[in-house]
């Protein structure tokens, strides 16, 4: 169990009635329920927050989709590529 700090907050009438009844119903304590509803809104906060570089991620994909020059950019750095690994073959060989 993780050690446990305390917080005190505010919440409303409305918030306490329902608290107390949820636990009264459940038999958990209130800090319970407050420390579940505070993990719950930490872990969607988690989700949102990778579901955003991955939403950017699928929408960079497609983004070159259009670009006709495409391929033969490709191709140019294809053979940059190979034309720099050729020299440094050369040059491991002593030439």
């Amino acid at each position: 169990m993780n050690k446990m700090v305390r917080q005190q907050l505010f919440v409303s009438a409305e918030q306490k009635r329902r608290i107390k009844t949820r636990a009264a119903l459940t038999g958990m304590s209130e800090g319970e329920i407050i420390r579940r509803g505070i993990d719950r809104e930490l872990a969607q906060e988690t989700k949102a927050a990778e579901g955003d570089w991955k939403d950017a991620w699928r929408q960079a994909a497609g983004m070159w989709a259009d670009y006709d020059e495409i391929d033969e950019i490709i191709a140019a750095r294809r053979k940059r590529n190979r034309q720099r690994m050729e020299r440094i073959r050369k040059q491991m060989r002593g030439r």
